[in-house]
């Protein structure tokens, strides 16, 4: 879990990887020991490429069948692919491990498995077992810091410094702690210093264009990434945030030049072609973006937010361009097929939705979402809300409706949809809204329509006063 990214920038690892390329490339059958199967699965885990992890997996099982490496590996790659109950499964045939070891390897299952209690205290063990220099004291930190207690291990992280001042991966915990708690000038120093002494870690690279990414310091953050991606090319995720960094820098050429190439590469992909999307519709092209979302949603997996947003997006880029039909179908099936988290509704600072995930995630974002738990009403009703704003009224009148059914207090709801067909010319219809919002003391009503609040207001004497 909390492998050494500083060993792989190193000549050995290089070396090591260079001759399994090459024996993969040509065919050779090379021998190469369980720790270096290993230390190999678990760089092509940090450059994303599980395949190729499935691979080192496959060959170690046949070259060393009996080794408890191969379990450990086994439960690192389902954890990476999101299978936490098999790892737990699989963690029941584990032998013959060191004790320290076994409770990290357990702690990372219950944090995959949302059990964060459970993981805290393995964690708390783990670290009350482990004596100054050890690994496994860094271990403990991340896992704390992995179910949220980010001050409990930071507090812990500098006691340890202090019995283990020039322990390296203390300081990157420490470092890590602080973003967490957003203490950036604080983190932000720390890699400056580590970087002063390893110059070609990608890791400190990385990391720090992150931290500037989530504080929106695009232009740091893309430079970063820059260097990053010149010590190694190989590095996908660095090519990602640039692009993003590119895109909310306004240089939407060059955005869309990264994530064409990734979505070339990965055919089936949805993040890259939904971002080119939105580029197009930055630069004025509507029926290029709508092409663009079109493809996202024949690649998306049907009930995911990635999904839903882009058929928001294409629904609303075909309102703007007058097919108001077609809009209407879009966001029908955007509806009829939502998925159970929608939080990512709540982002509404931007008239087209931009499809996050926990890489490009703002500061502002999480302090957004994170706030509360956001219930299914609530994140429909911001949709609808934003749709309004953005002078879609019509996709925002489906979207209201259907989230009227699902609401215990409809007032806001009420309030919305009598402006929306007062404003259509629809009086009639939206009488009885109106009379609606009244009864449940919707201030809302009286926002929309500005007009002072009256609580005692009747519906007759507010529709005569909203036409005057």
């Amino acid at each position: 879990m909390n492998y050494d990214k500083g060993y792989f920038e190193s000549p050995e690892f290089r070396e090591l990887l260079a001759k399994y390329e090459n024996s993969t490339r040509l065919g050779i059958n090379s021998y190469f020991g369980i720790d270096e199967f290993v230390d190999l699965l678990s760089y092509y885990l940090s450059v994303d490429k599980s395949d190729e992890a499935a691979n080192i997996l496959d060959a170690a099982r046949r070259l060393h069948p009996t080794a408890p490496e191969n379990i450990k590996m086994g439960i690192k790659l389902l954890l990476y692919n999101g299978d936490p109950e098999k790892a737990l499964e699989l963690f029941g045939e584990l032998k013959y491990v060191d004790e320290l070891e076994a409770l990290s390897i357990k702690a990372e299952i219950m944090v995959a498995l949302r059990k964060f209690r459970q993981a805290h205290d393995i964690a708390i063990e783990l670290l009350q077992k482990s004596t100054p220099g050890q690994e496994s004291i860094y271990e403990g930190l991340e896992i704390l810091l992995d179910c949220g207690f980010a001050l409990d291990a930071l507090e812990i992280c500098e006691t340890a410094l202090k019995a283990a001042p020039h322990q390296i991966s203390l300081y990157e915990v420490k470092a890590e702690c602080l973003i967490e708690l957003q203490r950036i000038n604080e983190a932000v120093k720390i890699y400056n210093e580590l970087l002063d002494d390893n110059s070609y870690s990608t890791f400190y690279w990385e990391q720090l264009g992150h931290i500037y990414y989530m504080v929106k310091k695009f232009g740091k953050s893309l430079e970063c990434f820059e260097y990053e991606s010149a010590i190694n090319e190989d590095i996908e995720y660095s090519y990602m945030m640039q692009a993003y960094c590119y895109y909310y820098l306004r240089d939407y050429d060059s955005a869309k030049k990264i994530f064409a190439t990734l979505a070339e590469k990965y055919k089936n992909t949805v993040t890259p072609i939904f971002y080119i999307g939105l580029c197009h519709y930055r630069q004025g092209l509507l029926n290029d973006a709508i092409n663009a979302f079109d493809i996202a949603i024949s690649n998306a997996q049907e009930g995911t937010i990635a999904m839903m947003l882009a058929r928001i997006n294409k629904a609303i880029l075909l309102d703007i361009s007058g097919e108001k039909s077609v809009a209407d179908d879009a966001m029908s099936m955007a509806l009829l097929m939502h998925p159970d988290n929608m939080k990512q509704l709540v982002l509404t600072g931007n008239h087209l939705y931009e499809l996050r995930d926990k890489e490009n995630l703002t500061f502002d974002d999480m302090n957004i979402i994170e706030t509360k738990e956001w219930s299914t009403e609530e994140t429909l009703y911001k949709l609808g809300v934003h749709l309004v704003n953005h002078h879609h009224p019509e996709l925002g009148k489906r979207v209201l409706k259907y989230c009227r059914d699902l609401s215990y207090d409809k007032a806001d709801i009420d309030a919305y949809l009598a402006h929306i067909l007062w404003t259509a010319g629809k009086k009639d219809e939206a009488i009885q809204y109106i009379e609606n919002a009244l009864d449940g003391r919707s201030n809302t009503l009286f926002e929309l329509f500005d007009v002072p609040y009256n609580a005692n207001i009747s519906s007759q004497a507010f529709t005569s006063q909203i036409e005057q």
